[in-house]
């Protein structure tokens, strides 16, 4: 059992692995200097919309504009509505809640690039 490792002796390597070989540095290491930018400030605000178009700076096109809104039923719209049908105002008066601005959410988007800014949620 010539290659089992007895303790307090060193182990030898296997046939070949015995030569030694040196490989002189190419040149010596000097290390690049790092260029760090400053950080530079970005500074945002939020700017909360409401039920009306709201005058901002858009975040996707940085202009400064006036929001297009558009108006969409809200939940409780549709629960209105369900017990309007439910009490029996089947045909004309179930719709009313998809016509008052308190039933509607307001969703903004720029006039400019269409992205979405936010919502006013009711």
């Amino acid at each position: 059992m010539s290659g089992a490792y007895t303790p307090g002796t060193v182990p030898t390597a296997p046939y070949g692995w015995n030569q030694q070989t040196s490989v002189s540095p190419a040149s010596p290491y000097t290390p690049q200097p790092e260029f760090v930018k400053a950080p530079y400030e970005l500074i945002t605000t939020v700017v909360p919309v409401g039920p009306h178009s709201t005058r901002m700076v858009c975040s996707n096109c940085r202009k400064e504009i006036t929001t297009k809104i558009n108006k969409k039923p809200s939940t409780m719209a549709y629960i209105t509505s369900f017990l309007c049908c439910v009490f029996g105002c089947f045909w004309g008066p179930c719709l009313i809640p998809f016509c008052m601005d308190q039933c509607l959410n307001v969703e903004h988007k720029c006039p400019k690039c269409e992205v979405y800014l936010g919502q006013y949620i009711r």
